[in-house]
Order: C-alpha cells, then sequence, then structure tokens
C-alpha cells in the first residue's frame, strides 16, 4: 500500500492491517448465501414437491387431500403424544410423515446438481456467446512479455489461457472459468491501453489474475447461478402467490392475522437476504481483488488514478440499487485501498439473515435429528445444525471486526445493534418454520402472549451469545497476536460459542413447540393470566428437569472463558520468549515500533476473584436481611409472609433469585470496564448463590417454627436434608438467568448514559458564551 505507517499514537492507529491474515469476508457471505438459497428452496418448493410426490406416486388426490387435512386439524392433539396413531388414523402418506425429509433432500441436492452443472458448462457458454478468441502471444511480442512478468508476480498454480473480445473498446478485463480451466479476457480496448500506459494495464491485468490468486471465481460464478435460480424460480412465484396465499388465511381466519403477517415477514426477509449477499459477495470480491494488486504493485497509483476518474463519473450518473450493483462504487475502492479496515466489515444484516435462515430449519432439521437418533435428537443435538452454522459465521465474523479494531487501538462498538439483529432473526424465522404454519391452518397455534414469551426468549439467548462473543474476542485478541498459530485460539473460542448455543438452543426451542394450549399441566400461578403459565411451564420444564450440576458448569465455562485471557497471554507471552516467533507485526503490512507492539498485546488486569468475593458478601448482607425479615414477621405481624407462602408456593425459591440478578446488576454497575460488566455480574451472582438460597430456606423454616411451633415437619426433619439440592438448584438457575438477563441490561444502560453525555455535552456548547463576553 502507499500509505506509510503512521506514527504510533496513545489510542491511535499503528498502521495499514494486512487484508489476508484472516479468513475473507467473501468467503463468509458466500456461506451466507449458501444457506439462505438452501433455505429459500426447502421452505418454498419442499411442500410443493412432497404434494406432487403424493399426487403422482402414491395414488393420491384432491378429495383424499382435503379429507387429510379435516381429520389432522380434529386430531392435531394425536401429533404431540401418539404420532403413530396420528399417521394411522389420518392416513398420513409417507412424503407428508417421517420420509418427508428425504424428499426436502432430494429436492435441494437435485437443484444444486442444476447449480453444478450450469457452473460447468457456463465458461464455454460465455466464450460462444461473446465471440472470445485466443490471444495470440506471436502478434503482440510486447504484451506476451508483460503478461509473463505478470504471471510470474502473481506466482498462480494453475495455467492461465489469455483470451480478447475484439468487439469491446472499453478499458475492461474479467478472470472466469471452473476448476482446471480458468480464463482472463482482455477487451480490445485494454490491449490498446498498453501502448498509451503500460502501468495501467499492468494493474488492470493483476487486478484479474487477483481474483484467480483469491480463489473467488467460482465463488462468483456461483452467486450469479443462485441469484438468478433464485429470482426465477422461487421469488417470482413467491411475490404471486405469497400476498394471495397471505389474503386468503387473513378473510378465513382474521384473528391469527399477526401470525399470516409475520409468516409472510419471514418469508420476505429470507428473499431480501439472498438478495443483498448476492451483491454483497460481488463486491467484497472486488475490493479484496484491488487489496492484493496494490500489494503487488507497492499501491496500485494507476489503478487509483483510474478509480478517481471513474468516481467523478459516477457522481454525475444515476446511482443504481442496491440490489443491482455488482462492483462497489469507485470511491468506496479508493477508500479501501488506502484503509484495509474496511474490508473486515460484518454488516447487522448478514448476521440477522444467518440468524433468520437457521431459525427458520431448525425444526425441520430437529426432526431429521430425531427420526436418525430418537427423541434424544429433539434437543440439544437437535439445535446442532442451527447453533454450527450460526455460531461460526457470526462468531467469525465478530473476530474479523474485534481484531481490526484492536489493531487500530479502538473498540469495536457494534456488539448493540448486531446482537439485536441475531436475536431478531432468530425470533422471525422460528415463529415462520413449518409447524407454527400447520398449527395455524389448524387453528391450535399459541395465543400471542404465549409466542411473545417464547421471541422474548429466543431474543435474549441471540442477544446474549453475541454480546458474549464480543467480549471473548476483545480479551483474547492478544493471545491471537502471540500465537504462534493465531487460528487457533480463534478456532477455539468459536467452537466453545457453538457448544454454548447448543445448549441454549436446545433448551429454548423445544418449549416453543406449537400446543401448548392443548398440555394439560397444572397452572402454578391460577390468578394470573396465560402468559405466566407459560412462563411456569418453561420453569418446570428447563429448570426442574434440568440437573443443576451441568447448568453451574455452562454457567461458569461462560464466564471463565473470557476471564482466563490473562492467563492465557502470560503462558504464551513466556512460551514464545528467545523463540523469534512473529507477533502483531504479521498483522499489519507496515511493522510497528516495540512500544505499540508491547501494547497491542498487553492485556487488562481482571480481578474475577474479587467480584466472587463481592456477591458473597452482598449475598450475605441479603441473606441476613431476609432472615431477619422472617423472624420478625412470626414474632410481631406474620400477615404477608403467610399470605406469600399460601399464595405462591416457590416464593423461597423466587426470592433468592431476585436477590442473585440483584447483586449481580450492582456488581457489573461498579466494574470499571465495560464489556467485562456482564461477566463480572455473573461471577457476583454465583457468589451471592452461595448465601442467599441457604438463607431464605432456613428463614423460611425459622417462620414455620416460629408461627406454627415446633410441632410442624420443617421442625421435626433435618433442616440440610434436601437443602443442598434445593440451593444448588435455586443458585444454578438464578446464575443461568443473570447471564441471560445482565448483557442486555448492561448494554441498555450504557446506551443511555452515552445518549446523557452526549446530550450534556451538546448543551454545553449551545450555552457556553461566545469568546469576549
Amino acid at each position: 500500500m502507499t500509505r506509510a505507517p503512521r506514527a504510533a499514537v496513545s489510542g491511535g492507529p499503528v498502521g495499514v492491517q494486512h487484508p489476508f491474515r484472516l479468513p475473507s469476508g467473501t468467503s463468509l457471505r458466500f456461506a451466507l448465501l449458501v444457506l439462505s438459497t438452501s433455505v429459500a428452496m426447502s421452505v418454498a418448493l419442499g411442500q410443493i414437491a412432497r404434494t406432487a410426490v403424493y399426487l403422482l406416486f402414491q395414488g393420491g388426490d384432491s378429495k383424499s387431500f382435503d379429507k387429510m387435512a379435516d381429520c389432522a386439524a380434529k386430531n392435531i392433539a394425536l401429533a404431540g403424544t401418539d404420532e403413530a396413531e396420528f399417521i394411522r388414523r389420518c392416513r398420513v402418506p409417507a412424503s407428508m410423515a417421517g420420509d418427508g425429509a428425504a424428499v426436502n433432500i432430494a429436492l435441494i441436492a437435485a437443484l444444486w446438481l442444476v447449480v453444478g452443472v450450469t457452473y460447468w458448462l457456463l465458461p464455454a457458454y460465455r466464450l460462444r456467446r461473446r465471440r472470445l478468441r485466443p490471444f495470440k502471444p506471436d502478434a503482440h511480442p510486447e504484451i506476451r512479455r508483460t503478461l509473463s512478468d505478470l504471471i510470474q508476480i502473481t506466482e498462480l498454480p494453475s495455467s492461465v489461457r489469455f483470451v480478447v473480445d475484439w468487439r469491446d473498446q472499453r478499458l475492461t478485463g474479467l478472470a472466469f472459468g471452473r476448476i482446471g480451466r480458468r480464463y482472463v479476457l482482455l477487451s480490445r480496448g485494454l490491449l490498446q491501453l498498453h501502448g498509451r500506459d503500460s502501468q495501467a494495464f499492468r494493474e488492470i491485468v493483476l487486478h484479474e489474475l487477483a481474483h484467480l490468486r483469491n480463489r473467488d471465481v467460482d465463488i462468483a460464478f456461483v452467486t450469479l447461478i443462485c441469484h438468478r435460480l433464485f429470482t426465477f424460480a422461487i421469488a417470482a412465484p413467491m411475490a404471486l402467490f405469497g400476498p394471495l396465499s397471505m389474503l386468503g388465511s387473513l378473510v378465513v381466519k382474521p384473528s391469527d392475522a399477526i401470525f399470516a403477517v409475520m409468516l409472510m415477514g419471514a418469508q420476505c426477509g429470507l428473499a431480501v437476504t439472498v438478495a443483498c449477499t448476492s451483491g454483497a459477495v460481488l463486491r467484497s470480491r472486488e475490493l479484496y481483488a484491488d487489496a492484493r494488486a496494490a500489494m503487488w504493485t507497492r499501491g496500485a497509483p494507476a489503478l487509483r488514478h483510474l478509480l478517481v476518474s471513474q468516481s467523478a463519473i459516477e457522481q454525475t450518473a444515476p446511482r443504481r440499487s442496491l440490489f443491482r450493483r455488482m462492483h462497489p462504487p469507485a470511491a468506496k475502492r479508493l477508500a479501501a485501498l488506502s484503509d484495509t479496515a474496511l474490508l473486515f466489515q460484518f454488516s447487522a444484516w448478514e448476521a440477522f439473515g444467518l440468524a433468520l435462515s437457521c431459525s427458520f430449519v431448525y425444526l425441520q432439521v430437529a426432526w431429521w435429528t430425531e427420526d436418525a437418533l430418537g427423541p434424544v435428537g429433539y434437543g440439544v443435538l437437535g439445535a446442532a445444525f442451527a447453533a454450527t452454522t450460526l455460531g461460526t459465521s457470526v462468531g467469525a465474523g465478530i473476530w474479523r471486526l474485534t481484531v481490526a479494531a484492536h489493531l487500530d487501538r479502538t473498540t469495536w462498538v457494534g456488539a448493540h445493534r448486531m446482537g439485536l439483529a441475531v436475536g431478531g432473526g432468530l425470533a422471525l424465522g422460528a415463529c415462520a418454520d413449518e409447524a407454527h404454519f400447520t398449527a395455524l391452518a389448524a387453528g391450535i397455534a399459541d395465543p400471542i402472549s404465549v409466542q411473545f414469551c417464547w421471541w422474548l426468549l429466543l431474543g435474549v439467548v441471540g442477544y446474549s451469545f453475541v454480546r458474549w462473543n464480543a467480549v471473548v474476542a476483545r480479551m483474547w485478541v492478544p493471545l491471537v497476536l502471540v500465537a504462534r498459530r493465531p487460528l487457533m485460539p480463534i478456532l477455539a473460542s468459536t467452537a466453545a460459542g457453538v457448544v454454548l448455543l447448543c445448549v441454549w438452543l436446545g433448551s429454548v426451542y423445544p418449549v416453543g413447540t406449537p400446543g401448548f394450549s392443548l398440555l394439560t399441566l397444572p397452572r402454578l400461578l391460577d390468578p394470573l393470566p396465560t402468559p405466566f403459565d407459560y412462563v411456569g411451564y418453561v420453569f418446570f420444564m428447563t429448570i426442574v428437569l434440568s440437573p443443576p450440576l451441568a447448568v453451574l458448569a455452562v454457567v461458569a465455562a461462560t464466564a471463565a472463558l473470557p476471564l482466563a485471557a490473562p492467563f492465557g497471554v502470560r503462558v504464551l507471552r513466556w512460551a514464545r520468549a528467545g523463540t523469534g516467533s512473529p507477533g502483531p507485526e504479521r498483522f499489519l503490512l507496515w511493522p510497528p515500533s516495540k512500544e505499540v507492539a508491547a501494547a497491542l498485546i498487553s492485556v487488562r488486569p481482571q480481578s474475577p476473584l474479587r467480584a466472587l468475593l463481592r456477591g458473597v458478601v452482598l449475598g450475605a448482607a441479603f441473606g441476613v436481611g431476609l432472615w431477619a425479615v422472617h423472624v420478625a414477621s412470626a414474632v410481631a405481624f406474620p400477615l404477608p409472609v403467610k399470605w406469600l407462602g399460601i399464595n405462591v408456593p416457590l416464593y423461597f425459591a423466587l426470592v433468592p433469585m431476585t436477590l442473585q440478578l440483584a447483586v449481580g446488576l450492582l456488581a457489573a454497575r461498579r466494574t470499571a470496564y465495560s464489556e467485562l460488566r456482564a461477566l463480572h455480574g455473573v461471577l457476583a451472582a454465583l457468589g451471592a448463590g452461595i448465601v442467599v438460597p441457604f438463607a431464605a430456606l432456613t428463614s423460611r423454616d425459622h417462620f414455620i417454627c416460629l408461627y406454627w411451633g415446633s410441632g410442624q415437619p420443617a421442625c421435626r426433619w433435618n433442616p440440610l436434608a434436601n437443602m443442598s439440592f434445593e440451593a444448588v438448584n435455586v443458585m444454578a438457575w438464578a446464575a443461568a438467568v443473570t447471564l441471560l438477563t445482565l448483557p442486555a441490561s448492561v448494554a441498555v444502560a450504557d446506551r443511555i448514559r452515552q445518549q446523557w453525555r452526549a446530550r450534556g455535552r451538546h448543551s454545553s456548547v449551545l450555552t457556553r458564551p461566545p469568546l469576549g463576553m
């Protein structure tokens, strides 16, 4: 690059970041495109394919199909209790039952086979359609020598065939081809440029060869094929029949309008994701090709000059829409040549598309897993696909953003927005899967209040996952900079995040299965409306049935991984001392000074033990107060505690959980470093859990003994017989609730604090008297 290394000032950037030390943004966006296109194909064409198989190959007709639909609507309760009886009674065909997965998989495989065949034949079609001719080196000996020099510079592993478009007078080139046969197109105008400005010719050709070196030609071809296939095979029918379907559902049952609107919103979000991602992949590959060409030519001065001229033309030309723009604007390409940090962008919209796609197909993949592994596959293993895809992609994007910000001596501030995007994508995709669509058609969809509680749970999981990844990446960046293999810490933390997301989604997704109103469960809180009954159901499914020690292990691992960063950095520093292994200079095009390198690998001192002890002290204070209130109430004024014990039998669990959450909030508020506030709060909640549940259970027993007398069973039993299990259970799930809620509350508090500070600064500037007064 032409930009010289900037002076290392405190808090300022230290130089130009190396664009090829981390996985490219093109690969991440291409993975999102493949996922979203596959999901769209499965959603839009799966039901049609299964119906066609039933009508054509299984002897069905429209009347039998209507009878099966009516029977399913009347006996939908059997689907969740006795699936075999439901299939036998309603005569559900194999394509609509368990074997429907085979139909969907075959459909997706056939569509991607079409993509593969088109990709293989497209280069030959392009050569014939554009009448491209092979470049004859004997007729142009000077150009031949220049091209030979460029091939040596690029060090391409395979041979390149140059072809010429003699009808095109523009200064254009194009890299295309398939595996084993690569082409670079040279226009007639570009060949004529060699005699006038050989340096500009070299840099334009190097840009096309950079596409081959970056291995993004195949990505570009598959992206174009997917975009056109999606447009004509899926988007057009969806745009034609989607509004009619939604209008019909609204006419038949207006009370379910919100579900019909959200179903259409999820499908539209998926379509927009495919359209936006296609253009994003193609624009990203152009920026990376510019960066590669600039590395080869020490800044690409001739390419800069051409981009300046193109930028002036684009300012007067009509602006193309985002969906049709396959190349980035010339101004952005110029900016990326000077500041490679622009290559590390990963937008919240892309994270939203990933979450939407993964959540859209979760239930279908979970059913496939259950068919293969039995009912055990419906939980954590059923969420493995969604968690792996989402956790790997979002984790890689967060790492790219965090490393780029750290090398610029700043912090990544987009965690709040990306967390909201991931949470919203999970919630929107989950409410529009096949199970909810069927429940909507059968009239047994859960009430909107119950659905809202479930969406909120999914949103909190997605938001907390992003915040956790952001903290881990922020704390472990110095270890990446000093490690001999810098990708290993990134892969390890991403794998840990995938495991945690499997556990979280495996606990939240099953409690959102439609048909909650059909369950005959005892209502824990009779005077309260349905949402609180659903919360009690979730409490029973996730808290009562789960072992508390496993929950404690998950919470401790979640909080411990980022807090262990200082120890890991010290170990690696000691291991690499005297070995001469590279450090932060690997990630910069210009080597930094020793002072700057030391600052980049330094870690802020943390105090997790202090946060834990603070929680113990605050928990002890709350526990003593709780015990005193119970004893005083038993002696003087027992009515409030007595009423609470009769109407809320589990108050001795809810009260300590609330107190532990309060301790976590207080500890997070007093932590100096904002990125660790949530984790310090979780540690404080764990510390409070050592004391508060025992205090709550003891104070309850003391109240019973003092008020009802020593003849009560609570006074005759051993107080420690069941208290240990109950206390550990309360402590574990209070810490889990703190882990889910604290990141969001800390982020909202920080955002409000920043807005107030900005408003105060703005008002102070407005009220400041002018000079001389």
